[in-house]
């Protein structure tokens, strides 16, 4: 269960990297700092076309697979790694 997740999560990082890649800038980076960067700002949000429900999917999917991970990875291991830490006492100093 935990190979298959690890594959899920793998797979959906590198699709997720590979989408955002893709997906076009909403606009050059000159115009922020001009006149017409106000203009971006205030603009209404372009549609959802396919690359970007694609991509919340695979957010989605990813946000998912890594809280399963933890959770599963958690419920394998109930001992801390400190718990196998050897901690050597001190000896008291002797008064002569």
């Amino acid at each position: 269960m935990q190979t298959l997740l690890l594959v899920v999560h793998y797979f959906a990082c590198i699709m997720l990297i590979l989408l955002i890649l893709l997906q076009s800038g909403k606009g050059s980076a000159a115009g922020i700092f001009g006149a017409s960067g106000a203009d971006n700002i205030f603009a209404s949000p372009t549609a959802f076309n396919a690359v970007n429900k694609l991509t919340a999917a695979l957010a989605i999917v990813l946000f998912l697979t890594s809280i399963l991970l933890t959770v599963s990875y958690n419920h394998r291991s109930n001992t801390s790694l400190m718990d196998k830490v050897n901690i050597p006492t001190a000896s008291a100093p002797v008064n002569r």
